[in-house]
């Protein structure tokens, strides 16, 4: 055995809250959320999926509670026993956790046999074995091969810390093999992502400003025209009276330039003020953006294109160049999601599109294309000028025919004419252009929504085989069977010759982390401890788990007697964060931080902090090695036998309140 150095060996690795990259809450799922006023048979169902999930406690809890208060099977009994025994030895099983078993013994009495008691038989048989010195191994083989795959896992599985000797072997060889079957099973390495994926909130649209017009605009646009047309019409009354063929020609010449100017000169102006406003809106100064959702909406942006770069472009010209787009799509996000408890990160599908979009556009050319469509043709500016042209022709032609018969009303005429036509003008462009850009907003912000529908569409479609938390779980217990024996085949260790096993689950920075309603925090990166208790001492090995590749990184290895134990503590925050140290004999200690920091306070999801902690607490293994390490650290090399010893006395408990059950 090799002695460790002095020092500390810290398995946070640092700030945990600093290791948080993502923190996701399922909201809306409700698996392990026991129903108001559930029947027992419901609160049993909830208890089961506690199970499957790893909370062993908060199964023993709901499917006790069911029991208890009066669902009996055969099926409820089998995972009552499971229950009781999944997670913990014997030692941790106490007398009052027996009461709903001794309950459902009595009620079961005289049923007939189905799948589920010749489990119940199997259990009864391997408890009884640890009492025998001489086990026949093969009649128990032979039961648990008679029984269906799911149930040979299931006792496999949860009974996996209560075995030794020849059985324990053959045991682990049967659950090592399932693990190697179903640890990458599945498509794990295509969906485990998928878990830590919050639910993204569906796509918006900034609403068309209407038409900034107002009635007194239309009184003025409509009083103003038919001023200017009645002074018109006077001097075309007295221009035709002077030679109704040169005034007819003359007004022939003020309708078409009239009509040519204002479809023209419309379309003219309007392209002017939205190419204007475009590039405005492209070209917004980047302003200092303050902390909240606003600044992780900024970051956001920032490392999206700073990833998506475009084939061929330098990436500081893309972000230079692309420095007003990219303000104006974070503002426009900002405003569309900025309200109370809207998660950032339920809008990265949205930014990511987004500036894919932008990428993708770069690459065709067309991210300034609108400066193309809004340009006004050479062909439009010549209709418009020849239209004012003719327009100013026929009215001066028309004027000079009424001079000659009534001079002094026609020039006063043309001066009214001339008042009015220019208020009348500037009212009717307002109007008309207003309109316009409303039309074409509304009709842009109809294509964008219909392009974000479909990329939200796209982006629900690949989250919809995301794994529920009981897979997770499942390929977790298949990583910690990994790790152990990979740790027993570097120590050259049997199963038989583990006296005792424990695992702690701590996440390793950094990390992203998610759950779903009452169920424990998963995390993308773990920091697995498993201690292998020997006849010679403990073998701890530690490494850090990529769970969302398999695969295991930065292996350490340490060695040490069970006198090198001095103390084993686990110190808990007001708000349920756990902290695990186990300190040597030569002062130096091993620390972890089991759980991360408390829920994010901005979740929609409100549960109790230390709720959270607690169940995730039960799925990490603390409560079986504080257990198990504290025993060593009292009693030394004579925790061996001395467990030994209580596990006989408690196994005599248990076997007596199963007496019978069954046959």
């Amino acid at each position: 055995m090799s002695n460790p150095s002095t020092g500390t060996t810290n398995i946070a690795d640092g700030s945990a809250t600093v290791g948080v990259q993502t923190e996701t809450v399922h909201g809306n799922v409700y698996v392990y959320q026991v129903p108001p006023g559930a029947s027992p048979k419901e609160r049993f169902e909830v208890g089961l999926r506690c199970l499957s999930g790893g909370m062993s406690g908060r199964a023993r809890e709901h499917i006790s509670q069911a029991v208890m208060e009066g669902y009996v099977t055969s099926r409820s009994c089998f995972y009552l026993l499971l229950a009781l025994l999944s997670g913990r030895t014997l030692q941790q099983v106490p007398k009052d956790d027996l009461a709903p078993l001794a309950y459902a013994k009595k009620a079961l009495m005289g049923r007939s046999d189905d799948e589920w008691t010749h489990a119940i038989k199997v259990i009864n048989r391997l408890l009884a074995s640890l009492q025998e010195r001489d086990v026949v191994f093969p009649a128990i083989e032979k039961q648990l091969s008679e029984l269906k795959d799911d149930r040979r896992n299931e006792i496999v599985r949860h009974l996996e810390m209560f075995l030794h000797g020849p059985i324990q072997d053959a045991m682990w060889a049967r659950a090592l093999d399932m693990a190697k079957q179903d640890r990458c099973d599945r498509a794990r390495l295509q969906r485990v992502w998928k878990f830590f994926q919050p639910e993204p909130i569906g796509p918006r649209v900034r609403l068309p400003r209407p038409p900034d017009t107002t009635i007194g605009g239309w009184i003025l646009s409509i009083t103003t025209t038919a001023l200017s047309l009645a002074a018109l019409g006077h001097i075309g009354v007295q221009a035709w009276q002077h030679s109704w063929p040169a005034a007819a020609l003359a007004l022939l010449l003020v309708t078409a330039g009239s009509y040519a100017c204002a479809r023209g000169g419309v379309e003219w102006r309007f392209r002017v003020e939205r190419l204007r406003a475009k590039d405005t809106e492209r070209q917004a100064v980047r302003q200092p953006v303050p902390e909240g959702f606003a600044s992780r909406i900024d970051r956001q942006f920032a490392d999206y294109f700073a990833r998506y770069v475009p084939r061929n472009t330098d990436r500081g010209a893309w972000l230079t160049q692309t420095t007003g787009v990219r303000q104006a799509l974070r503002d426009e996000v900002v405003e569309l999601y900025r309200e109370s408890r809207i998660d950032a990160k339920r809008v990265a599908w949205l930014i990511r599109y987004l500036v894919s979009d932008v990428k993708d556009r770069w690459q065709k050319g067309q991210l300034w294309e609108y400066r193309d469509r809004l340009r006004v043709p050479a062909s439009m500016k010549a209709r418009c000028v020849l239209g004012s042209v003719t327009l100013s022709a026929g009215t001066v032609w028309l004027t000079w025919g009424g001079l000659n018969i009534a001079p002094f009303s026609v020039v006063g005429a043309a001066l009214i004419a001339a008042a009015a036509g220019w208020f009348a003008r500037g009212g009717w462009l307002r109007i008309v252009l207003e309109h316009k850009r409303y039309t074409a907003d509304r009709e842009e912000a109809e294509q964008l929504l219909d392009d974000r529908r479909a990329a939200f569409a796209r982006w629900r479609r690949k989250l919809s085989d995301n794994p529920d938390d009981r897979e997770m779980a499942h390929w977790l217990d298949c990583d910690r069977k990994a790790l152990t024996e990979e740790a027993m085949q570097h120590y050259k260790l049997k199963p038989h010759d583990v006296i005792a096993h424990a695992f702690i689950e701590a996440p390793a920075t950094p990390y992203k982390r998610a759950r779903v309603r009452n169920g424990p925090w998963r995390y993308s990166r773990y920091r697995l401890l498993v201690f292998l208790l020997t006849a010679d001492g403990v073998r701890q090995m530690t490494v850090d788990l990529d769970f969302e590749k398999a695969t295991f990184h930065d292996r350490k290895r340490i060695n040490y007697r069970y006198d090198a134990v001095a103390a084993v503590q686990a110190a808990e925050a007001d708000d349920g964060h756990r902290t695990f140290e186990l300190t040597l004999v030569n002062g130096h200690p091993i620390t972890a931080e089991v759980t991360g920091p408390p829920p994010n306070p901005e979740s929609a999801v409100e549960e109790d902090a230390r709720t959270v902690s607690q169940v995730t607490l039960d799925t990490a293994g603390l409560g079986n090695t504080l257990h198990v390490l504290e025993g060593v650290a009292a009693e030394g090399k004579k925790w061996i036998s001395h467990e030994r010893k209580r596990e006989q006395d408690r196994l005599a408990d248990l076997t007596n309140n199963m007496h019978g059950m069954f046959g």
